[in-house]
């Protein structure tokens, strides 16, 4: 609190010269000068929250609750699901042979997994939902809460075709069940702007209830202490700079603000950035570039690619050239606020508002040319331009999810087969530097598909980046040993990359060095306390160590923080079979399994154990169980290597 107030009478002095300096200036002033006197840039300015909003401007709140940013994320109560829970059937994944069974237990959500032997149930475990993370509008998925750390459960709801089903990613044996981190990416997108953890891949101290004002307006802080204090500025006649207004930003600025979240792809970091890191009025490729697949033919059209189809369109390319580079004019600039209000959910938004958008242009006016259709087939639209310009599609990346194509262009036929994916390209950057495009494809070819054509086009960009990018790419492809040279000379003090102090680590512990190894745990380990796989790695290198006590200390702390931490489960079994403590090892074991009936080490550390105390009947039944899922997974492997398209 001291900072804050120390640091708003700053901002109010430094907004009057600001105002001076924009006196000062002609009206040719350029919109880079402009941009970057809003108040709400700074760092020090804080987020406020949507009621300190609703104070003046309660209309445009109410409205927006409606709209499917403003219900993007909420408890999950059976009030704010969309879903149907009567008589569901269970989902199975055939691949894990898992069944699932949503249901409420009076206004909670609940969660049921369970496996089948014949018609006896051998496994069952029940999870409470707390968030719901989507508008209803499309899908709702399903989010667990353990102490502040976030992830995903492993059911979604698709509203269009009102049915139950794995969540997008989760399908044709990838479903990791309850175990997906939900990270700062996928919240600063999805909600307004949480407050994390430092140090954390997925612990949030504060989780908001839905987007807010200030994920397109900006941090809102300056902007409330101006009008408390009495500086009102007469936004028809000039700007006011303590906050960010969409609408009078130039427009490549403004599309940035729609494609922080409406533009999908794999997001790419600038070295010393977060993605906290970017506010409205900025420029989108200064905090981090958006990578995809270029295709050679076909037409990929993925649910959350709105800003990127949109400029693919002549109406977009045709408004926003020349002279209109760096401003925005309603009159000139095609934009996507030409067609959506986002204070206004698009479902109380009637057609011939998006239809009055396209008139606006192609009408039958002098000099303009109107549509070409037959008078029949408009008729039978009942002019709907949308219909026919940008229908409604089949996305590629999300199942049972219909949207509309947001490339406006005459109707096509469907190209058939699958493009060729030459590489990837920046959709957000035109021309992206080198060492971003190297992390991209090291980055992709470590998270999405390990190819040859990405693995190729990473080193020959890595070879010309720092050592920290040429580790990263040696430690994706498995390179080890040559990892371990380009960091000869990097002490453990003068580390201070988290992730590259955990590749060192991996590298050496590949190849043998389990005491250089450990260190470089602890080092990854302290630079990021609260990332729990991290210290999970620093305990089970001091367990092949012998280092027990230290072992088992680090261990607890992880599992007070997460009880269900399988990986510190299972180690903290081991340290207590290394101190002799059988009975507690066998109980851990066995909640490992509670958890996760396919978890290999407590299966095999469990056949051991009964094998040793003379139960042959326990041993015998963990070993049909570890058999079942060696056959299934080989299985799984040979149905995938098959599948078209895979």
């Amino acid at each position: 609190m001291r900072r804050r107030r120390t640091v708003l009478p700053l901002l109010l002095c430094g907004f009057a010269a600001c105002v001076m300096l924009l006196q000062s200036r002609c009206t040719g002033s350029s919109a880079k000068d402009s941009i970057s006197l809003f108040l709400n840039h700074h760092d020090t300015v804080n987020y406020v929250g949507m009621q300190e909003c609703a104070g003046c401007h309660q209309d445009k709140v109410d409205s927006f609750l409606q709209t499917g940013m403003g219900r993007s994320f909420g408890v999950a109560t059976a009030a704010r699901s969309a879903a149907k829970f009567n008589r569901q059937a269970p989902i199975y994944d055939s691949w894990n042979d898992l069944y699932y069974v949503p249901f409420l237990e009076g206004d909670k959500l609940r969660l049921r997994e369970f496996r089948l032997k014949g018609r006896d149930t051998v496994f069952s475990r029940t999870e409470t939902l707390h968030y719901i993370i989507g508008s209803g509008h499309h899908t709702n998925s399903h989010l667990i809460e353990r102490n502040g750390y976030l992830f995903q459960a492993p059911l979604t709801y698709y509203v269009q075709e009102g049915k139950w089903d794995l969540p997008p990613g989760y399908e044709q044996g990838n479903n990791i069940r309850f175990s997906r981190k939900i990270d700062m990416e996928c919240m600063s997108c999805h909600n307004a702007m949480p407050d994390m953890e430092e140090g954390s891949q997925n612990r949030f101290r504060k989780i908001p209830m839905g987007i807010d004002c200030e994920r397109c307006h900006g941090p809102g802080e300056a902007h409330v202490a101006q009008k408390r204090a009495g500086i009102l500025v007469d936004t028809r006649k000039e700007t006011d700079y303590s906050i960010v207004n969409p609408a009078k930003l130039p427009w490549s600025l403004q599309i940035d603000v729609c494609q922080r979240c409406h533009l999908q792809g794999n997001n790419v970091l600038r070295p010393g950035k977060k993605f906290s890191d970017f506010r409205p009025g900025m420029r989108l490729a200064d905090v981090f570039e958006v990578y995809m697949p270029k295709h050679d033919g076909g037409d990929y059209f993925v649910m959350a690619g709105h800003a990127e189809r949109l400029q693919q369109s002549a109406c977009f390319i045709n408004s926003n050239q020349g002279s209109a580079l760096e401003r925005y004019d309603r009159k000139l600039n095609f934009t996507c606020i030409t067609c959506h209000n986002p204070h206004v959910s698009v479902r109380q938004t009637n057609t011939a508002r998006f239809n009055q958008a396209c008139m606006n242009c192609h009408n039958t006016g002098a000099g303009k040319k109107g549509c070409s259709e037959k008078p029949a087939t408009l008729q039978q639209q009942n002019n709907n331009c949308v219909a026919c310009h940008m229908p409604p599609s089949d996305t590629r990346d999300i199942p049972h999810v219909t949207v509309h194509d947001h490339y406006i262009r005459k109707p096509t036929a469907k190209q058939q087969g699958n493009p060729v994916i030459t590489g990837l390209y920046a959709v957000n950057n035109p021309k992206p530097e080198e060492a971003m495009l190297a992390r991209a494809y090291i980055s992709w070819y470590e998270k999405f598909e390990r190819s040859n054509m990405y693995a190729d086009q990473a080193k020959a960009l890595a070879d010309r980046q720092d050592a920290a990018v040429q580790m990263h790419y040696l430690y994706a492809t498995g390179q080890f040993a040559k990892l371990l040279v380009k960091a000869e000379g990097l002490s453990l003090e003068d580390c201070k990359d988290a992730w590259t102090a955990y590749r060192i680590a991996v590298a050496y512990d590949e190849t043998g060095n389990l005491l250089q190894a450990s260190e470089w745990y602890a080092r990854a380990a302290n630079l990021q306390a609260a990332h729990l796989d991290f210290q999970a790695e620093y305990a089970k290198s001091l367990l092949r160590l012998k280092q027990y006590a230290d072992a088992a200390r680090i261990l607890e702390q992880i599992l007070r923080a997460d009880p269900q931490h399988e990986h510190a489960l299972v180690a903290r079994a081991m340290v207590q079979l290394a101190q002799n403590k059988v009975a507690d090892a066998r109980a851990g074991l066995l909640k490992v399994l509670s958890l996760n009936p396919d978890n290999v080490q407590a299966l095999e550390n469990l056949i051991n154990l009964y094998s040793q105390a003379g139960d042959s009947s326990k041993a015998s039944e963990m070993q049909t169980r570890l058999d079942a899922l060696k056959q299934r997974r080989t299985t799984s492997r040979v149905s995938s290597s098959t599948t078209p398209g895979r």
